[in-house]
C-alpha cells in the first residue's frame, strides 16, 4: 500500500474506493440495468466473434499448409508417371524394332581410378 501514501488526498480516496469495490455503487446498476446488460451482451458477443475469427484463421493456415503438401505430392507423382510412361514407350519402341535392348535395373556405377 505504499502507492496510496504517495497519492494526493482525492486520488488516494479514489484509489481506495476502486480497490475496495466502492467505485460504482449498486444503485448505478439498478438504475441502468438494461444498458448494463446490453453492454455485457455486446462485450461477450465481440469476444465470441473474435474467437471464431481467430480459430477460422488458424484452420485456414493449416489447410493452406496441407494444400502445399498435396501440390508437392501431386507434382512428384506426375513426374513419376511421366518417367514410367517415357520408359515404357521407349521399351515398346525398342521391342517393336527388334533391337534387343533392355532398361537396366540399377543405374550405372562410377568407378574412380586412383594411382
Amino acid at each position: 500500500m505504499n502507492i496510496i501514501k504517495h497519492c494526493k488526498s482525492g486520488a488516494r480516496r479514489g484509489f481506495h474506493n476502486m480497490v475496495t469495490g466502492r467505485g460504482i455503487s449498486s444503485e448505478f446498476f439498478k438504475r441502468n440495468f438494461f444498458a448494463t446488460g446490453m453492454v455485457i451482451i455486446f462485450c461477450v458477443g465481440v469476444i465470441a466473434i473474435r474467437f471464431d475469427c481467430v480459430t477460422s484463421m488458424e484452420r485456414i493456415k493449416t489447410m493452406k499448409g496441407q494444400i502445399e503438401v498435396m501440390r508437392t505430392y501431386k507434382q512428384r507423382e506426375r513426374s513419376r508417371y511421366m518417367t514410367l510412361t517415357r520408359e515404357s514407350t521407349m521399351q515398346h519402341t525398342v521391342d517393336s524394332l527388334g533391337l534387343g535392348l533392355t532398361v537396366p535395373e540399377q543405374y550405372p556405377l562410377t568407378i574412380h581410378y586412383t594411382e
